[in-house]
């Protein structure tokens, strides 16, 4: 029996070094041998995990179970989905006879929730299919959107896909704001994914009764080594059901961005597109017309967070971006931040968030 072990990629903390002990564990009490496992990384159009990464995140697993990051070039038809969607996913999952999916359940621009079986059907596709789910005709879906899976395009594609394939079993983790492990759930597939995320919903969902001028955002580090990731938590700002910042606010996240803008295929796209971008209207308008590839989405959507805040960024790598011409500005600390607010808004609420991406605020009615 051939089993596939489908695991995120490390910008998301899933405790790998603690999780698949336990997992390999369950399946050999089954009397499934480590020999007929792979564990298998869902990078989707993201770089593959460096050697260090490797170690730092799953240890000595290697040693017991082969290891390997997803190709999306090496990829194989599988039809298409009922909207038409073409779906081509990794080789690896052709021949599989049992798989199961980690997930670290937490709030997704598209998704709704992230986690579950969104490792296979994103994490293990290929490029066309991506591009496919990451164009406007899905972002811009009243669905599509973080926190809410009703009516949800972007999470019924992942259901779908998923459902084609023998996932077996399923373990969603859910993380405190400071990483650590807050709650577990394992089950089979839909079920478990369903209870993790009514339990996320009480602990990541924050209403708030006032309208904000300048939201300043702490993210996990993985989640900051590059402008692509960082900038996400633009739209976790701005494109709640009811956003809590006034027109013209600002939002700043804190971020390493030691990577720049990223390495991978997604990530350069997104560059290109940033660095070109003189209107963010005008990239909308774009867009809408043409079609996007996956990579350049995260510039259409950060265009979209333009039209209702100031975005920036606080880094010690800022001097290198400022002169660049991007539409961000830039902060070496928070002290330059401050003086900036300082002489831009007037008497400003500000709000202080330790980990944006894991309390979504949004207005109370």
């Amino acid at each position: 029996m051939k089993i596939i072990i489908a695991v995120p990629d490390f910008t998301r903390e899933a405790h790998l070094k603690k999780v698949l002990p336990h997992i390999l564990y369950k399946l050999n009490k089954k009397g499934l041998s480590n020999k007929d496992m792979e564990i298998l990384i869902g990078t989707g159009l993201h770089r593959k995990p460096t050697h260090q990464e490797l170690k730092d995140n799953l240890g000595n697993i290697a040693d017991s179970v082969k290891l390997s990051s997803h190709d999306y070039k090496n990829v194989f038809y599988s039809g298409r989905s009922k909207r038409g969607i073409p779906i081509y996913l990794d080789k690896k999952l052709k021949n599989a006879e049992y798989i199961v999916t980690i997930g670290v359940v937490e709030p997704h621009l598209y998704a709704g929730y992230s986690g579950g079986v969104k490792v296979i059907s994103i994490g293990l596709a290929g490029e066309k299919t991506i591009n496919s789910t990451h164009h406007p005709r899905f972002l811009d879906h009243l669905g599509t959107r973080i926190c809410s899976l009703k009516n949800n395009l972007f999470q019924n594609f992942i259901q779908e896909v998923s459902s084609r394939l023998p996932i077996k079993y399923s373990v969603n983790i859910i993380n405190d704001k400071n990483g650590n492990i807050l709650k577990i759930f394992e089950g089979s597939p839909k079920r478990c994914f369903i209870d993790a995320v009514r339990y996320s919903q009480k602990i990541f969902e924050k209403k708030i009764c006032k309208f904000i001028d300048v939201v300043i955002c702490n993210i996990p580090a993985e989640k900051g080594v590059n402008i692509y990731q960082a900038s996400r938590i633009f739209n976790y700002i701005a494109d709640t059901r009811i956003p809590v910042i006034r027109k013209n606010s600002l939002i700043l996240v804190k971020a390493s961005l030691q990577e720049g803008f990223g390495k991978g295929l997604g990530e350069k796209r997104f560059m290109k597109k940033m660095l070109e971008m003189k209107d963010p209207e005008k990239t909308i308008s774009e867009i809408r017309k043409s079609g996007c590839l996956a990579g350049e989405h995260r510039a259409y959507m950060v265009a979209k967070a333009l039209r209702k805040a100031k975005l920036g960024f606080i880094s010690e790598k800022a001097y290198i971006y400022k002169n660049k011409g991007l539409p961000f500005l830039f902060f070496g600390n928070l002290g330059e931040a401050k003086k900036y607010i300082e002489i831009n808004f007037k008497k400003p609420k500000i709000h202080y968030l330790k980990n944006a991406f894991t309390t979504i605020l949004t207005k109370a009615r």
